[in-house]
């Protein structure tokens, strides 16, 4: 009986290891390895080895094997039109050769493996999928300090830098210990954990991804972060708001810029002789206190709340005056200037609840007394009043209409 036992099992052993060696010949690699021979004529075939191909980069901590599948990457004259037969395009690879760069450090994805899903990062549980087409230009900021400086072939990295600021995206956010705390920061957001930056995926379609996560958030925040009402939670329970990110309604162009700028945001440290570092920027000239006033409005990031101008109209759920962030237009009318230098220093927080049996207001007032500088308080002291000034001198019906209606547009 013990021998009979001992031959099944045997046998079933023998079984297991010739199947592991039959699916070992029919992995993906193999396939596009033998699959790309065969385009070859047969002069061509000895420059093409097969087996896993291995690239490891200490200095960067990278182990990579896409060019096991892309077999003719850095060989244009074998190179064929369809992926992953095609070679790389421009001069990147004299640029960034393999061998120093590795693939994942630009391109992304699981580098170690060596099946297509897999490897392309398209698999529960890894976080850094393949960043297709544009969004590789993301991987630039890593060691490029200076990214005007390439700015002809990262177009969209430093477009998407630019619509941040003028998005006001630092009056909520911190980057780099700059911007407002009124949510996330975002300064590793390319890369931090997904709990990390709150990615709620339950609201969005697959796949469920940094890529998508960060798009689906730039074309309809609300869509993700749609809040809970009262009527639909137990008694007892506060309802939950909407997310307070307003709706910017970005172009397509606009939303691809950002993605690529936010993705450029990651924990990536590269030895010095990788880095090219940013040029010290001129410091700027302005004509007036004035126009140096609108740019410190619009460097940390006020219109985000504020609205261009300080016309107000964001969305602020439970605030007074009609749940919306205050317009900018009439504090001269309410504020002298050293209570609103005070109220720029401290914040008001929280908002003014517009009913007290809801929750408190998302939106409210940071303090900015260690982030901007008194002769850029002083100046946006200048150009909040001038705001006024311009509303008077636009105004045809007179100094009383104007006062009445900020009586409904001031808190």
């Amino acid at each position: 009986m013990k021998r009979l036992l001992f031959f099944i099992l045997t046998a079933a052993c023998s079984v297991i290891f010739v199947y592991a060696l039959w699916r070992d010949t029919d992995r993906d690699w193999t396939r596009y390895q033998h699959q790309f021979v065969k385009t070859l004529e047969p002069a061509n075939r000895k420059l093409v080895s097969g087996g896993i191909k291995q690239v490891i980069v200490d200095d960067l901590k990278r182990v990579d094997r896409c060019t096991t599948c892309h077999v003719a990457i850095d060989k244009p004259q074998l190179a064929l039109g369809e992926e992953p037969f095609k070679a790389h395009p421009g001069k990147y690879l004299q640029w960034h050769p393999v061998e120093k760069f590795a693939c994942t450090v630009c391109h992304g994805g699981q580098g170690i493996a060596t099946e297509t899903l897999a490897a392309h990062g398209d698999v529960k549980h890894w976080e850094e999928p393949l960043l297709r087409g544009q969004l590789v230009q993301s991987s630039c900021a890593s060691c490029h300090g200076d990214v005007q400086a390439i700015q002809e072939h990262v177009p969209l990295l430093v477009r998407g830098k630019q619509l941040f600021q003028e998005k006001g995206c630092y009056g909520c956010h911190v980057i780099k210990d700059f911007g407002g705390q009124l949510s996330v920061e975002l300064t590793q957001v390319g890369s931090k954990p997904y709990q990390l930056i709150h990615a709620d995926f339950e609201m969005m379609p697959h796949p469920h991804d940094r890529i998508h996560w960060i798009e689906a958030k730039l074309r309809a925040p609300r869509l993700l972060n749609p809040g809970v009402r009262q009527d639909q939670l137990p008694p007892g329970e506060e309802e939950v708001f909407p997310t307070a990110m307003p709706h910017f309604g970005l172009a397509d162009d606009e939303v691809k810029a950002l993605q690529v700028y936010l993705l450029s945001l990651r924990d990536f440290d590269p030895p010095t002789s990788y880095v090219t570092p940013a040029k010290p920027e001129p410091a700027p000239v302005y004509a007036t206190a004035v126009d140096r006033g609108r740019a410190v409005f619009q460097r940390f990031g006020c219109v985000g709340c504020h609205n261009v101008d300080g016309v107000g109209g964001r969305h602020n759920w439970n605030a007074g005056l009609g749940e919306e962030v205050p317009s900018l237009m009439y504090v001269k009318m309410y504020y002298s200037e050293d209570e609103l230098r005070t109220l720029i220093h401290n914040g008001r927080q929280p908002a003014y609840r517009g009913r007290v049996h809801r929750p408190v207001p998302p939106v409210f007032m940071p303090a900015w007394k260690d982030k901007i500088n008194e002769e850029d308080v002083d100046a946006l002291i200048a150009y909040l009043y001038s705001l006024y000034d311009k509303v008077l001198q636009s105004s045809t019906d007179g100094p009383a209409a104007v006062a009445a209606s900020a009586d409904v547009a001031v808190q």
